[in-house]
């Protein structure tokens, strides 16, 4: 019996150990699903929480697909992105933003 209650024993805590991550590995996959995204997914609030870094990559992974000409910073996009507060949709700001630079050359 005392075999049986070992396991049983062993069971509740691997049970209980799973349950307390639980929260903190839901944590860890919502961030993973925004560190995955491309720009055109992302909201206005999200892309205010990436870094510095991660909004050129972003940007440049944005002008790779959507953009024909390459001469463009991605910097520059970012910049734009950072300056420009309008409600729309991220992916209408950044078109905006290549077409306004577009523009400007």
């Amino acid at each position: 019996m005392s075999g049986r209650a070992h396991r049983i024993g062993a069971v509740a805590g691997a049970l209980l150990a799973l349950i307390a991550i639980g929260p903190a590995a839901a944590g860890v996959a919502a961030e993973s699903r925004v560190d995955d995204a491309s720009l055109l997914y992302l909201s206005s609030s999200d892309w205010e929480r990436q870094s510095a870094p991660r909004k050129v990559a972003l940007a440049a992974d944005f002008m790779r697909i959507f953009c024909t000409d390459q001469r463009m910073s991605a910097i520059s996009l970012a910049d734009c992105l950072d300056r420009d507060k309008a409600d729309d949709a991220l992916f209408e700001r950044a078109m905006a933003c290549v077409s306004a630079l577009s523009g400007s050359r």
